[in-house]
């Protein structure tokens, strides 16, 4: 989709009908995301996943061929982007993209909006990397409404509990919310709903705190349901730091997920060691929801180049890496979707019988 091409939007308002919005800590107002949207779906068109790859190769070249003068263009657009610019950036230098430069990759090319201050952060939601992470939320959170909801229908009062970790704006859980109520909205009554936010970063979560009472007003999905939000400090390398946030949780439902963060970044004893304290720890129908990038053979070639020009701390572990961490566990893949290009999406369940 052309990001310049005309789009119906409140003239009053500059916002799009049929969505909530938020601001962010440093006072930027955003759309909060809904998957189910028009403007989201329109921005992913699996059918031109080829031209995008060339056009994302082809764009990648002529970046590294530029003159210095259109270099020092360049990299000042880079500044001024939200997506890449210091704007959402936790520390200058992290190996980390922060949970709300993903976020605003996450929105599309039409709903990022802001005119032509935001043109560079519209064309690059637009290139394979952008439209990977789109099609990266929406599948996970398919496989995670698919997973929670027959749990739901079977335990119609048991309160619902989310552990999102390294979550940034939790997108992922209230997106997974919305297709729950999409599917049937009395699956969300009579229950109280949890969404405990693990990260060390404060921006996303203070923006999912927003983006959470905004959709409680009338005329939005969440209005009158019982929901709590917590932001938990919490570094995955401190596995022990989960023991507490599920110590009074054994008669809820609880999912768990980690898009776009353990899974992606973590070393092996650190995925391998958050993942035996949730065997310990949560119920047994408990639920992992997770993405990893494809190995170095199969990825988008980009994203290789892109993470070492970045210094980035991007891990290509592969659904077979991830398989050799699991045999060391008691966690095994209920289920995975490999078909993007950069990522793999998965959810592991307990085995019945523990690893030795």
């Amino acid at each position: 989709m052309n990001p310049e091409e005309h789009i119906e939007i409140d003239a009053e308002t500059s916002q799009f009908p049929g969505l909530a919005y938020a601001l962010t800590d440093n006072g930027i107002e955003l759309p909060v995301l809904d998957i189910t949207h028009p403007q989201f779906l329109s921005s992913i068109d699996e059918s031109r996943l080829d031209e995008l790859s060339r056009a994302s190769m082809q764009k990648m070249l002529a970046v590294g061929q530029m003159s210095d003068a259109q270099k020092r263009t360049y990299y000042e657009q880079l500044l001024r982007s939200y997506i890449f610019g210091p704007i959402f950036v936790r520390e200058p230098g992290d190996s980390f993209v922060s949970g709300m430069s993903t976020y605003v990759y996450k929105l599309g090319p039409n709903l990022i909006g802001g005119g032509p201050d935001r043109a560079f952060d519209r064309s690059a939601s637009m290139d394979i990397g952008g439209v990977a992470i789109r099609m990266r939320i929406r599948d996970l959170c398919r496989l995670q409404a698919g997973t929670l909801i027959p749990q739901l229908e079977s335990s119609p009062q048991t309160d619902l509990v989310f552990l999102n970790i390294a979550g940034g704006a939790a997108s992922d859980s209230i997106n997974t919310l919305i297709l729950v109520l999409n599917k049937d909205p009395a699956l969300l009554r009579n229950r109280r709903t949890e969404i405990n936010v693990l990260d060390i970063e404060t921006l996303g979560p203070h923006f999912a705190l927003g983006c959470m009472e905004a959709l409680q007003a009338p005329g939005h999905p969440f209005h009158g349901l019982e929901l709590a939000f917590h932001h938990i400090s919490h570094d995955w390398k401190d596995a022990d730091g989960l023991i507490p946030v599920l110590a009074d949780k054994e008669d809820c439902i609880v999912t768990c997920a980690s898009e776009g963060g353990l899974f992606e970044y973590g070393k092996d004893e650190e995925i391998e060691r958050n993942l035996d304290v949730l065997y310990k720890h949560a119920p047994d129908g408990m639920r992992i929801a997770g993405t990893v990038v494809h190995e170095p053979t199969r990825v988008h070639p980009t994203v290789p180049a892109m993470a070492k020009a970045a210094n980035a701390g991007l891990r290509f572990l592969g659904v077979s890496g991830l398989a050799a961490i699991l045999e060391k566990t008691g966690w095994r893949l209920e289920s995975v979707q490999a078909e993007n290009p950069i990522y793999a999406v998965f959810t592991l369940k307990k085995d019945r019988v523990p690893a030795v």
